[in-house]
């Protein structure tokens, strides 16, 4: 469940194995501590249906609050024919992580997108050898392989280079299309021999 707090405007998400079995409670926010009083029968949460791309086609979600960011983004990845999903708040891209396959996932570094990485972690090693992660870090240098393996993702692109996300881009997609190309080629001999 997303939450917002009215006194600050933090949005953070409670797992539901946290949320207690009753229809109002309270809580304080952990960034200012004041008291958020939560009425679950008042506002249900809304689902995200199902998005519809064209056969075999290779889709990209984006989940980057700046915007210029994600306007690059968003612009280089329909230029490769790509297609693009994007979501506006956490519950929205929980929600389309769960439902939707992406063969690439763009995440901004943040607290609030533990819950995506939490159900990328849940993947089996086939279904997470197949989706090209990529992080947009706050901070540090872009590609770098010991900080996208700690993390658990493909790719890391730092938003100090901002101005040079295109070519970044491209990078971290090209080095993840050499990693998998031995996978690719193993699955196709595998299939020759069936």
């Amino acid at each position: 469940m997303e939450i917002t707090c009215g006194n600050c405007n933090t949005s953070f998400v409670i797992p539901k194995n946290r949320i207690p079995d009753v229809n109002k409670f309270k809580l304080n926010c952990p960034k200012c501590r004041e008291p958020i009083v939560i009425d679950k029968g008042s506002s249900p949460e809304p689902l995200v249906p199902p998005e519809h791309f064209p056969h075999n086609a290779v889709v990209a979600f984006i989940f980057v609050t700046n915007d210029s960011i994600l306007a690059t983004m968003k612009s280089d990845l329909e230029s490769k024919n790509i297609y693009t999903s994007i979501a506006q708040h956490v519950t929205e891209a929980v929600e389309k992580i769960r439902i939707n396959y992406y063969d690439i996932i763009i995440l901004e570094e943040g607290d609030f997108v533990k819950p995506i990485l939490d159900i990328i972690k849940t993947w089996n090693g086939i279904r997470r050898r197949e989706v090209n992660v990529i992080i947009v870090q706050t901070s540090g240098t872009s590609l770098q392989e010991q900080e996208a393996f700690l993390r658990g993702v493909n790719a890391v692109i730092s938003r100090n280079d901002a101005g040079q996300i295109s070519k970044f881009l491209a990078l971290a997609m090209d080095n993840y299309a050499h990693t998998i190309e031995p996978w690719k080629l193993s699955a196709q001999k595998i299939q020759h021999h069936i």
